[in-house]
């Protein structure tokens, strides 16, 4: 899920993952397997609720032919976007409590 603050937005790795999904016409049922995933470990990871590890790039790699070192950098990016998101937001509730 998108994570929104007035300067910044946050986009998952799931997003892409679903876009892929998506243009290749592969269903989510198909992708768990491939992926070897829970339905619960899939919703996480497309949601962003799950940290896209070394583990899950390799298995992103073989299953949609999208390169490991790809799906880390997004991830890495997704991550330090999260972190401004949610700095930004306590910074202005902070705010508008004082």
């Amino acid at each position: 899920m998108y994570q929104i603050s007035k300067h910044h937005i946050a986009v998952p790795p799931g997003e892409t993952i679903k876009e892929q999904l998506e243009i290749w016409e592969v269903t989510k049922a198909e992708f768990l397997s491939r992926m070897g995933m829970t339905e619960d470990e899939g919703e996480a990871l497309l949601e962003g609720d799950m940290a896209l590890t070394p583990d899950v790039a390799s298995r992103l790699e073989s299953a949609l032919s999208i390169d490991k070192g790809f799906w880390l950098r997004l991830e890495s990016c997704y991550r330090e976007d999260l972190k401004e998101v949610e700095e930004e937001n306590a910074r202005m509730k902070r705010k508008a409590l004082s």
